[in-house]
C-alpha cells in the first residue's frame, strides 16, 4: 500500500440498502422455492464445458493429422477452458456450485487443473477483490505496477499514454503469469501484493506443489511424448495466450470502465466514502444483461453487481436478482451502472483505459 494510504480501512456500518436488498433476495429464493446454490442446468454446463475441455485435448494430442485440425482442437480447448473457469471454477470457489462443501472444493479445483491455485484465487480474490473492490494498495486486480494505470489514485507515466492500445498484449499474459510467476511468488513471500496473506492449512502448500506438477505433466509432458517440442511449445504459449486475454478482458469489463468508481479512504481514519454494499455497486458494472451467450459463456459473469453483492449465491440466479438490484437501488438513489453489450462495455472500457493515461491536470 502506498505512504499516502492510511494502513486500516474502514468501512461504515451496513445501513438500510444492503439489509432490504438481503431481505427481498430471502424473499425471492423463498417464494420461488429455489435453492441459492446451482441446480440442474449449472450441473448440465459443467459436462458441457468439462466434455469440451476433454475432448479437444485428446483430439489435439492423439487424433489431429494437419495444422489446421490443430488449430481449431487448441482454439475449443481455450473455449473449454474458458467455460470451466467461469462457470465451475468460480462458483465452486466461491462456494455457491453447492451446498456440500467438498463438491464446492471439487469444482473450485478446476482452477488448479488450469494451471494456478483455487488456494490463492480465494485470498486474492474472494477476500480482498471482493471486500476492497477497486480500492488502490488493497484490491490487486487494479495492481499492475508501473506498466498500466488502473486508477485514479495511481501514479502516472509517460508510457500510460499508449496503454489503451497494448493492454491486450498484457491482457494476454495473464495465464502464463499467473501458472509460471505469480503464483510461486505469492506462496514463497506469504503476500498478495502489500497484504499478508491469511494462514493456510498444512496440505496446502503439498496439493500446490502436486497440482502444479499435473498440470506441467499433462499439458507439457505427455504432448511432447507423441509430438515435436517445438510444437507443443508453440501451442502451449498460443492457447495461454488467448486464454488469458478472454479471461483478463471479461474482469476488466466489469471494474475498469468509464462511470465506474473508485474509492478513496480517509488518509487519517481510513474511513470510506460508503458503506460496503453501496460502494460494491459503484465499483462495478453489468454488461449485456439481455444477452443468453453471454451470460452462458461467461458464466453469469455479465452480472457483476449482483456477484459482488452477493457472491454466496450461484450465477444461474443472477438474472433474476437483477431485477431486484435494480429497483432496490432506485429507491436509494445507489447508482446502477449497466451497459447494454459486450461492445458497449468494451468501449467503456478502452475509453477509460485512454482517459487513465492522459497526464493528470494536477501534474502539470
Amino acid at each position: 500500500m502506498s505512504s499516502a494510504q492510511p494502513s486500516r480501512i474502514v468501512f461504515p456500518p451496513r445501513g438500510a440498502f444492503f439489509e432490504t436488498l438481503k431481505q427481498r433476495t430471502e424473499q425471492y429464493f423463498q417464494e420461488a422455492g429455489l435453492r441459492q446454490t446451482g441446480n440442474w442446468r449449472l450441473y448440465l454446463k459443467t459436462l458441457v464445458s468439462v466434455g469440451l475441455m476433454l475432448g479437444s485435448y485428446v483430439s489435439l494430442v492423439w487424433w489431429v493429422e494437419h495444422w489446421w485440425s490443430a488449430l481449431l482442437a487448441a482454439f475449443l480447448l481455450v473455449q473449454g477452458f474458458v467455460l470451466v473457469a467461469f462457470n465451475v471454477m468460480h462458483d465452486g470457489a466461491h462456494g455457491s456450485y453447492s451446498r456440500k462443501r467438498w463438491v464446492n472444493f471439487l469444482a473450485g479445483s478446476a482452477m488448479d487443473l488450469l494451471g494456478s491455485s483455487q488456494t490463492l484465487w480465494k485470498q486474492k480474490h474472494n477476500l480482498l477483490h471482493h471486500t476492497y473492490t477497486n480500492i488502490d494498495g488493497k484490491d490487486d486486480d487494479i495492481a499492475i505496477g508501473s506498466l498500466m494505470r488502473l486508477s485514479p489514485s495511481q501514479p502516472w507515466r509517460p508510457w500510460h499514454r499508449l496503454q489503451h492500445w497494448y493492454a491486450p498484449v498484457l491482457y494476454s499474459m495473464l495465464s502464463l503469469y499467473l501458472l509460471a510467476f505469480s503464483d510461486f511468488h505469492k506462496i514463497i513471500t506469504n503476500r498478495i501484493g502489500n497484504t499478508q496473506m491469511q494462514p493456510r492449512a498444512a496440505w496446502e502448500l503439498p496439493w500446490f506443489l502436486a497440482a502444479k506438477l499435473f498440470y506441467f505433466g499433462y499439458a507439457l509432458v505427455i504432448p511432447m511424448l507423441f509430438h515435436p517440442v517445438w510444437q507443443v511449445l508453440l501451442c502451449f504459449v498460443g492457447v495461454h495466450l488467448l486464454f488469458g486475454l478472454t479471461l483478463s478482458l471479461v474482469f476488466q469489463l466489469a471494474h475498469t470502465v468509464q462511470g465506474a468508481h473508485f474509492p478513496l479512504p480517509d488518509p487519517q481514519s481510513g474511513k470510506l466514502p460508503a458503506e460496503w454494499a453501496e460502494l460494491q455497486v459503484r465499483t462495478t458494472a453489468d454488461f449485456a444483461p439481455r444477452s443468453w451467450l453471454a451470460t452462458f459463456y461467461m458464466g453469469g459473469l455479465n452480472f457483476q453487481v449482483e456477484h459482488h453483492l452477493f457472491h454466496k449465491i450461484s450465477h444461474i440466479h443472477y438474472p433474476a436478482l437483477r431485477r431486484i438490484v435494480q429497483k432496490t437501488c432506485e429507491e436509494f438513489s445507489v447508482p446502477y451502472l449497466c451497459f447494454p453489450s459486450v461492445r458497449a462495455a468494451l468501449r467503456a472500457h478502452f475509453g477509460f483505459l485512454r482517459s487513465m493515461g492522459q497526464r493528470p491536470q494536477a501534474a502539470v
